[in-house]
């Protein structure tokens, strides 16, 4: 698909005018227009726009499979020697090489913000662009990627109303963690979230919020936390406490009521009576 293509498809998807997407961009609209007819094309810095402005992946503009850039750095991998590889050893599809080893990343303990600062020198000399002209572009680019992605959509859903009430610290302290995570880790925390909900149905068929059921489901509930708390954060008052915003966040009712209605209050419930 070429760039007017993708563009009008944008703007298509988002269901606006062309004027609309002119007035969201800070242009005419006859040079969006110029745009979808193929006449001009825009450069980088406006590409850049147009992905924050209608959140979409920067390499769509390159027509490329998402596997064909490492998910955590953004590098061209179009080679199997590029990539990276899993804990049994075989080729990760979605890192490379510098990026993943062994089913685990080489770059640890970072946030999103420290890994595009240590690593944008590189992607400077690597595109013969400036340093600050590196960075804007990572910034653009990475937020879409696999490792990061989670972590920026937490952050433009819930981070201002988290770093208000836990503090930045805390919160870039969980998001190293989080993002730190390789593939064993991932896989045990998606393994106990299936097992919370499970073990939450078998909870509420007994009916007994302080029962041995409810017990074993804080006691699940306890473990994931941990896996994405920070290291010493977690005390039975912040399990409680996270539990009272189950109930009065919508967000994350809803999210619990997949299960049974009722579901989050009663977990609420055991969580006070169990933790």
């Amino acid at each position: 698909m070429n760039i007017n293509e993708i563009i009008a498809a944008i703007r298509k998807e988002a269901g606006i005018t062309q004027e609309e997407m002119a007035r969201r961009l800070y242009v005419t609209r006859q040079a969006v227009s110029r745009w979808e007819n193929g006449e001009t094309t825009p450069g980088i810095d406006m590409v850049k726009l147009i992905c924050v402005t209608f959140n979409v992946p920067l390499e769509r503009f390159f027509d490329m499979p998402e596997n064909y850039f490492c998910q955590c750095c953004g590098m061209p991998i179009p080679d199997r020697e590029l990539h990276g590889t899993r804990a049994d050893g075989s080729v990760s599809d979605d890192f490379c090489k510098y990026c993943y080893d062994q089913g685990d990343f080489t770059a640890k303990g970072v946030t999103l913000e420290e890994f595009v600062e240590a690593t944008a020198p590189l992607e400077a000399e690597a595109l013969g662009v400036s340093l600050d002209e590196a960075v804007s572009l990572m910034m653009t680019l990475l937020p879409h990627l696999k490792r990061w992605k989670e972590v920026a959509r937490n952050e433009a859903a819930y981070g201002e109303e988290v770093r208000a009430r836990y503090g930045d610290e805390v919160v870039d302290t969980a998001n190293r963690k989080y993002v730190g995570m390789g593939e064993a880790a991932h896989l045990r925390a998606d393994e106990l979230e299936l097992a919370i909900k499970e073990q939450l149905r078998r909870a509420m068929d007994a009916g007994d919020a302080a029962g041995p059921e409810a017990q074993e489901l804080v006691a699940l509930h306890r473990q994931w936390l941990c896996a994405y708390w920070p290291d010493g954060m977690y005390t039975p008052e912040a399990h409680k406490g996270l539990a009272d915003g189950y109930v009065a966040d919508e967000r994350f009712t809803r999210y619990y009521e997949e299960v049974a209605p009722g579901a989050a209050r009663f977990l609420r419930d055991a969580i006070h009576a169990c933790a």
